[in-house]
């Protein structure tokens, strides 16, 4: 029996290849687009799962507070949080602090120097918390003494090819050596905290930092600390009762300025953007509304199924007439109709499980991560694709096969093809054809708005020229002489024949600021106006070379005595400092935290220093002092014999500076890749959405072609009665039109909640406008016509005779 109902329905796909072709590839896009879709969300949800202790490992957040409120947030907060609370909570079984090394260039045997910046000060308890691999070495010793480290595996590799690097010593900087007593497997590409390198947190501590300032200090941000909570302990609870060790630690100035937050690990990727992360995290918002998408795809894969195989129910109820006439029970049929539905949706996962693997390279390319999307690399996927199946027969198969199977024998042998109808046919199709529409005006709309804000973001005037900056990085390994041979550099480049200025700087456009100065107090003004600024330490020439603007005073001018004891801020900065405005914050002075006081000459206009996506914070710029070198070199040059001017600057850098590798980069580039995160997201939405509005202008195709098909006979008699072309087509297309328009006004609110979430993610944003809308439903009624438009005009343009001649 089961043979003969698979022979029957694979008879039926061939004798109807249209109907057969528009189900299964409706089908296969879905699935492939949604199980697709379903791996990048594992992978995104899947960060820091692999640690045996995830659940019980939390992340210390440093809040610093002002009035009650938060105004800085550290990722990587206070030195002291790990000691002080492990000290004051028993519940907290275990702790590890670690401290980013800085880029650095590290050499094996003087030779091959390497940069490396993903390296990490770090205490043996990481291996205790965490689920790193250590291949070789002693996990509770490997990073218990002074200038010992782990590499891991490509490391390892790199410096020491197939040797054993257990023993062997890697010199930091030309200086320090570390002697490797560990080899660790590489971090997982789905963990947030990333690294190739280790050094033991007493060489920080104990030697380059004498006097305990890592364990007591609460001043001192760029810590990450993570707390291993024993077995049934609530995080949350935990955090409430972080005040009462901060109560009792620290004086009441530093009690309102310190709060201390817990972060689950598994919660880090998708929902921490505070300072100072380890690297650029997801965004859960994001991830959700790719989910969506992901199940709205393949729903409506579905919903076309059954609104083609209902449509068609009209060239079956002979068939099923004559099978329920010789003793076919309905059982029997309902049981045949979904054995098709398990072919169709069987054939459909096939294929899908076949292009998947042949999709991961551009799949890859889209979203920028390394997502395997091999079947064979998650068991689970196997799964997940049973059940899609199984949901997918029993969604699309089941309506049809009751319908079908409902029909009465001597209706269905008395009506000709066209006529016969069944109970809730039409109200189904436009119920299920409603819902494509809402999902498809919905996605138009939010494609729009996310294409607008990207926009709006790369437009935005940024206070500051990029254009034709060249920067150069600056270099590691000093020395006693390094500061002699910088000036001389700069000197030297800025002779060069394309190259118009050349600045130092401690940070460039595109990057945080990197240093915090703490309280800045305004002298003269009232005790509590303190506030926290970022410092940027720069040559005279750095805010003329960006072409700044000032809001009052003057830029920074070098050969003056009294210039080091200047400093420009920024229109924020004078706000916070609560100047009545720029000018007459000019001449006065402000106090730092260790007592210098610093005369204010000049007034920025607000920059981006980030993004529009940041923002703005209060700045306070300054000349070096001493014998400062700067860590970038920005150069203004012009285009022409670029790659002449590239060699002779690498060419005088390692004259200068061979320790240190060239490296640079031009800087409206590197600004740009901060947008990369959104524009790949934007990328693959708009490609989602648009497979999306595509498996539904498939059904809409297919369902007209239908429609033509049952009213050939009526079209041929309004033609011969006068009905003109255009009556036809209208005629035809009448109840699309209506549910558009009542799919615009249901989707329009939902539009408008999701974006609006998404857009809260900015700090600056555009506003939502009424057009947007307008905009999607044109397109959204352009794309009917042009799906519905072939077979509404071709039937419309039919010869009557040919209509009617078996009449």
């Amino acid at each position: 029996m089961f043979a003969h109902y698979l022979k029957t329905a694979w008879r039926y796909s061939i004798k109807n290849p249209f109907q057969s072709l528009i189900n299964i590839f409706g089908l296969v896009v879905g699935m492939t687009a949604s199980l697709i879709i379903w791996k990048y969300v594992s992978y995104e949800r899947s960060y820091d799962g692999f640690h045996e202790n995830s659940d019980r490992i939390y992340r210390v957040r440093t809040d610093r507070m002002r009035d009650g409120e938060p105004f800085m947030q550290f990722a990587a907060g206070t030195a002291c949080a790990g000691p002080l609370l492990a000290d004051n909570f028993p519940q907290i079984e275990s702790y590890v602090k670690l401290r980013g090394t800085g880029e650095a260039i590290y050499t094996y045997n003087n030779e091959s120097p390497y940069k490396l910046e993903s390296a990490y000060y770090a205490m043996p308890s990481l291996f205790e918390i965490f689920s790193f691999e250590l291949i070789s070495g002693n996990p509770e010793t490997c990073l218990s003494e002074p200038f010992t480290a782990c590499i891991t595996q490509s490391l390892a590799a790199k410096f020491f090819g197939e040797e054993d690097p257990i023993g062997k010593t890697l010199t930091r900087n030309g200086t320090d050596t570390y002697k490797i007593t560990g080899v660790i497997a590489d971090p997982l590409p789905n963990s947030h905290l990333k690294f190739e390198l280790l050094l033991s947190y007493i060489t920080f501590s104990d030697v380059f930092n004498e006097g305990g300032s890592t364990e007591t200090s609460a001043t001192w941000d760029g810590f990450y600390t993570y707390l291993l909570l024993r077995p049934h302990i609530d995080g949350k609870d935990l955090e409430s009762r972080f005040p009462e060790a901060i109560e009792k630690t620290f004086n009441v100035e530093m009690r309102e300025n310190l709060v201390f937050r817990l972060q689950a690990l598994k919660d880090i990727h998708l929902d921490s953007h505070y300072l100072f992360e380890s690297e650029a995290n997801g965004d859960r918002l994001a991830v959700r509304l790719l989910s969506i998408i992901g199940i709205i795809i393949l729903v409506i894969a579905w919903f076309n199924f059954i609104n083609v195989s209902t449509a068609r129910a009209t060239h079956r109820a002979k068939e099923v007439g004559i099978k329920k006439v010789i003793g076919g029970s309905r059982k029997k049929l309902v049981s045949q109709f979904l054995l098709e539905a398990v072919m169709f949706n069987a054939i459909a996962i096939g294929i899908s499980l076949l292009l998947i693997p042949l999709l991961q390279g551009p799949f890859e390319a889209l979203v920028g991560k390394p997502i395997s999307l091999s079947p064979f690399s998650y068991p689970t996927f196997y799964f997940i694709s049973l059940l899609v199946l199984i949901i997918g027969t029993l969604l699309s198969g089941l309506y049809p096969a009751f319908v079908l199977s409902s029909i009465r024998p001597i209706q269905a042998l008395k009506s000709n093809v066209g006529q016969f109808s069944y109970r809730g046919g039409n109200w189904l199709r436009k119920s299920l054809l409603l819902v494509q529409y809402i999902a498809s005006a919905s996605l138009i709309a939010c494609t729009l708005l996310i294409y607008f804000q990207l926009q709006y973001l790369q437009k935005t005037k940024l206070g500051i020229n990029l254009d034709q900056v060249l920067i150069v990085e600056g270099p590691i390994v000093r020395d006693s002489t390094s500061f002699t041979k910088y000036q001389t550099f700069a000197q030297d480049v800025e002779e060069f024949a394309y190259v118009n200025n050349i600045v130092g700087s401690s940070s460039i456009p595109g990057q945080g600021f990197g240093w915090t100065i703490g309280t800045v107090r305004r002298v003269g003004g009232p005790e509590e106006i303190t506030r926290s600024f970022h410092a940027l330490v720069a040559d005279e020439e750095y805010t003329r070379m960006y072409e700044m603007e000032l809001a009052a005073g003057r830029h920074l001018m070098g050969d003056m005595g009294t210039e080091e004891l200047s400093c420009i801020l920024n229109e924020t900065g004078v706000r916070k400092l609560e100047f009545a405005s720029p000018q007459k914050a000019i001449g006065e002075k402000v106090e730092l935290k260790n007592g210098n006081q610093l005369t204010i000459v000049g007034v920025l206009k607000d920059f981006y220093q980030e993004s529009p996506k940041s923002a703005i914070e209060p700045l306070l710029l300054v000349k070096p002092w001493g014998q400062m070198i700067p860590q970038y070199f920005s150069i203004k040059l012009q285009t022409q014999n670029l790659p002449e001017t590239l060699q002779k600057l690498e060419t005088k850098w390692v004259n200068f500076f061979p320790q240190t590798p060239f490296q640079y980069f031009f800087l409206d580039d590197h600004f740009n890749k901060q947008y990369e995160a959104d524009r790949r997201f934007a990328q693959a939405f708009t490609l989602f959405s648009g497979l999306t509005i595509f498996v539904s202008c498939l059904g809409i195709f297919a369902l007209i072609a239908f429609t033509v098909e049952r009213k050939r006979k009526e079209i041929g008699i309004r033609r011969i009665l006068g009905a003109s072309v255009g009556r036809i087509i209208l005629l035809l297309s009448s109840d699309l039109f209506r549910l558009i328009g009542l799919a615009l006004i249901i989707s329009l609110p939902i539009a408008w909640y999701v974006m609006d979430k998404w857009l809260e993610t900015f700090i600056h944003h555009i506003s939502i406008q009424w057009w947007v809308f307008l905009i999607a439903g044109l397109l959204t009624l352009i794309i009917t016509l042009f799906t519905s438009g072939f077979h509404s005009l071709k039937a419309a343009m039919t010869n009557p005779v040919e209509s009617l001649r078996n009449e």
